[in-house]
């Protein structure tokens, strides 16, 4: 069975989609209805029904894991962060528990995609998406200009939505673990006439969490229609609602670094302490709709618009830690009560033309398009800092404040009888995001064996922001017009199942300067520029269902912004950093029935050029790793005795890893500021899972996450805050069933 890729999408590059080394496993866990091999489709997806001319997953000189609905269902990977922390080379940070970042090479992802179309429905106010309404995820790796426009040279995420299935089809999973995890699953697809069907589902999860108080509640909810208009014309339609409950935090503290500069250290504490409040609590709602229209003018050329449009809502009430260390002794912290209520709406549209045309004896494939986004967010938030205190090793919940985001509230006398008060500040504003784009892609194959792969991208950006409270102001922003994003790859065919390739892309990232400052010669600020060079080969095995892949790239990203220290209203553009490494991956079935996916990744980022020349050769990003393993394999018998029965596991091995910043020295060698860094040696996880189907319709399988109960931290920031611990081992047990 071979595992191809729509041509369509072509070669990806600044951002395309176009993506790459591991190869998707050409079998749906869902479908089981009788279709033949899965067509997977990257970077500009159009769903598996549409487009004839096929490309070789190994043929597209990008770096991409495919993580699919089989992989999903058999990790439990229930949320994108559960999905990217299995994904090899992307690192998981970030000080909020709900509010990930997803670092790679270097950078954090922020180009997100749904079916293919650039959105910027995914930042802040967005919560991390539950999985059950997507059918898998693309994660490219290295910029992704071409078909997303503005973004960090990082990568960015596709998520491929589930589609109507061609027969009836109704299936679901009822599943029970550690900490109360209760999640209920149903899928229902059906055809209702000769192109037309629908699919619908509905997810509920509840569970507690292994560290105190915490609690989570999920819904979410989704339908699709399809209806064929003749032989060439295909419309897709559909809605999602997702409801979320859990309770927030901002992690732990760490020790502070000791007087002669020696580094902080981080807490040796139960991974069930909780600094939070037993009232925090966070509600999202976010409605999504969709529409596609896609149509096959030739054999040749297919033109495709969809649109999408997403409204976010969310309320936040919690108590935090200030951003404090304590010491060994004294664990005592300030806590800072916060309300923010937050609306976002926006709306993506692309429309794009694919096809292939004949020159010198060969086929070569063409891609145009123009795609919109925009965003409009309004923020209402309050703060009221050093209300409480709290022990760190023996954490009392403090009282709910009074809070108010919309108008000022008099003085709160500070809880623990201390006769002093404290002031809420509060705040709105407004932000609204613009961004459109023309783009353009050419596959071209002068000989056999020989592909050169070409593209650019014009985009215009803009934005403008006002504050609302306490004091209406005027509007601010600034705009980037018809900024080029260009790509370009090569691949050799050294032979029929091996390749060696070369791509090259960039990327810019809007930026503003802090308020008060600008640049010496009064210009508007220059976005930040990343560019990558990446070499790699690939190999199929195994008849096209094994695929390995390697890589090694570079990526520098200049125009870095820092405040002058000599001039308070000045800022400089000298930044200068670096990231590289070497991936390499394997994907596919070792034998029948018998898959691996995983890689290894090697990054190394550093600081080239700052205004603080201590940082100079220092690691841009030290919490991500030098060396990480993320690999996951599953047997599933195919006949014989042990027929239905699979066994599988996971293993997860970062090397030694460190956040924060060094102590600051005068000049005679004292030290004017403790170290903030804290450090984690490396560690490993390990996962271990089985199933058994009873047949078609019925089968059961239980997972056991860090089964050697490892005690190790997931993320961590600095000794401020932000530290949080991996969770200990967990069991749970999914019961799936279908029909027919």
């Amino acid at each position: 069975m071979k595992t191809t890729i729509l041509n369509n999408v072509g070669a990806a590059g600044a951002a395309m989609l176009c993506l790459c080394p591991v190869q998707a496993f050409a079998e749906d866990a869902e479908a089981g209805e009788g279709r033949g091999p899965e067509i997977v489709v990257v970077g500009k997806s159009y769903g598996e029904e549409v487009g004839k001319t096929v490309t070789p997953l190994k043929d597209i000189p990008n770096t991409v894991t495919l993580v699919d609905r089989e992989q999903i269902q058999a990790q439990n990977l229930f949320t994108l962060e559960d999905a990217l922390t299995a994904t090899p080379g992307i690192t998981v940070t970030g000080v909020g528990s709900e509010d990930p970042s997803y670092m790679s090479r270097g950078f954090a992802i922020s180009n997100y995609l749904i079916d293919g179309t650039p959105t910027l429905s995914f930042g802040f106010p967005a919560v991390v998406p539950d999985l059950f309404a997507y059918d898998r995820l693309e994660v490219l790796r290295g910029p992704a200009g071409l078909f997303s426009g503005s973004g960090n040279p990082a990568g960015s995420i596709n998520l491929v939505r589930k589609r109507p299935l061609d027969a009836l089809k109704l299936q679901g999973a009822v599943g029970y673990g550690s900490y109360q995890n209760f999640r209920g699953e149903v899928d229902i697809s059906a055809p209702l006439a000769k192109g037309v069907a629908v699919r619908a589902g509905a997810m509920v999860q509840d569970q507690d969490q292994f560290f105190d108080v915490a609690h989570r509640n999920r819904l979410t909810l989704f339908g699709v229609g399809k209806v064929d208009i003749g032989e060439r014309t295909t419309f897709t339609f559909g809605a999602n609602y997702d409801r979320f409950k859990p309770a927030i935090q901002s992690g732990l503290p760490g020790i502070i670094g000791g007087a002669d500069g020696s580094d902080g250290q981080l807490l040796d504490v139960p991974r069930s302490t909780y600094l939070g409040a037993d009232w925090n609590r966070l509600r999202s709602d976010v409605w999504s709709v969709f529409a596609d229209l896609t149509h096959e003018i030739s054999d040749r050329w297919t033109i495709r618009a969809s649109g999408l449009y997403t409204d976010v809502e969310r309320i936040d009430v919690y108590s935090y830690i200030g951003n404090q260390p304590i010491t060994p002794t004294n664990g005592l912290t300030s806590h800072v009560a916060y309300r923010g209520d937050s609306f976002m709406k926006s709306h993506s549209f692309d429309f794009n033309a694919v096809g292939s045309f004949p020159a010198f004896g060969r086929d070569h494939t063409l891609i145009l398009g123009f795609d919109y986004q925009d965003s409009s967010y309004q923020s209402y938030f309050t703060r009221l800092s050093n209300y409480a205190r709290i022990d760190v090793y023996d954490p009392v919940s403090p009282l709910e404040p009074p809070l108010d985001p919309y108008g000022p509230l008099p003085p709160y006398p500070v809880q623990g009888g201390t006769g002093q008060t404290v002031t809420q500040n509060y705040g709105g504003s407004d932000t609204r995001i613009a961004q459109y784009g023309a783009y353009g892609q050419l596959r071209f194959s002068p000989v056999e064996g020989l592909t050169a792969i070409g593209g650019g991208r014009l985009t215009w950006w803009d934005t403008d922001t006002q504050t609302l409270l306490p004091v209406l102001s005027v509007k601010k922003g600034y705009t980037i017009e018809a900024r080029f994003t260009p790509y370009a790859g090569l691949v050799w065919d050294v032979t029929k199942d091996w390749n060696v390739y070369a791509s090259y892309a960039d990327s810019f990232t809007p930026q503003a300067a802090p308020a008060g400052r600008s640049r010496p010669d009064g210009k508007q600020i220059e976005p930040l520029l990343g560019a990558q060079y990446e070499l790699g080969t690939k190999l199929s095995l195994m008849d096209d269902r094994l695929l390995l892949s390697a890589a090694a790239y570079q990526i520098e990203q200049t125009n870095r912004l820092f405040n002058d220290p000599d001039d308070a209203t000045v800022v400089l553009q000298i930044g200068k950093v670096r990231a590289r490494g070497f991936e390499a991956e394997a994907a596919g079935e070792i034998l029948p029935g018998w898959r691996i996916n995983g890689g290894y990744s090697y990054t190394r980022t550093k600081y080239l050029e700052d205004a603080n020349a201590t940082f100079e050769g220092l690691p841009l990003v030290p919490i991500i790793p030098k060396h990480s393993v993320k690999l996951f394999t599953n047997y599933k018998a195919p006949a014989g005795p042990l027929a239905g029965l699979s066994l599988g596991g996971g293993l997860t091995w970062f090397s030694s890893t460190y956040g924060g910043n060094p102590a600051v020295y005068n000049a005679a060698g004292g030290v004017v500021t403790r170290s903030s860094i804290v450090r984690q040696g490396g560690y490993a996880v390990v996962d271990l899972r089985a199933g058994y189907e009873f047949d078609e319709k019925i089968s059961l399988s239980v997972n056991v996450n860090n089964v050697l109960d490892k005690n190790y931290y997931a993320r961590i920031s600095s000794t401020g805050r932000g530290n949080y611990f991996g969770s200990p081992r967990t069991v749970f047990a999914t019961l799936r069933f279908a029909y027919p």
